[in-house]
């Protein structure tokens, strides 16, 4: 089994991974990159919402998985969206 602290050390990787990728457009101008990381996490956020568990303070164990479902979900349709743009992940 396994334990509950290796897992939130694995959710707040995940976390923290994701809050620091920086995103170059293809053709070097980024005048618009605010204005697109803007569109694509309110296009992420209404395609696929995060999951808010009971609790705001931890999440019980039915619900874990699928509050990391629904992350994942949602960091993927962000991704994308800012690929569809034409930008790349640095």
């Amino acid at each position: 089994m396994i334990k509950k602290t290796s897992i939130l050390s694995l959710f707040l990787l995940l976390f923290l991974t994701s809050c620091s990728t920086t995103w170059s457009h293809k053709s070097g101008n980024n005048s618009n990159l605010n204005t697109d990381h803007r569109y694509c996490g309110a296009r992420a956020n209404s395609v696929a919402p995060t999951y808010i568990c009971r609790n705001p303070f931890m999440c019980a164990p039915d619900e874990f998985n699928i509050a990391i479902q629904s992350l994942a979900r949602n960091q993927g349709v962000f991704d994308q969206c800012m690929i569809k743009k034409g930008y790349s992940a640095q």
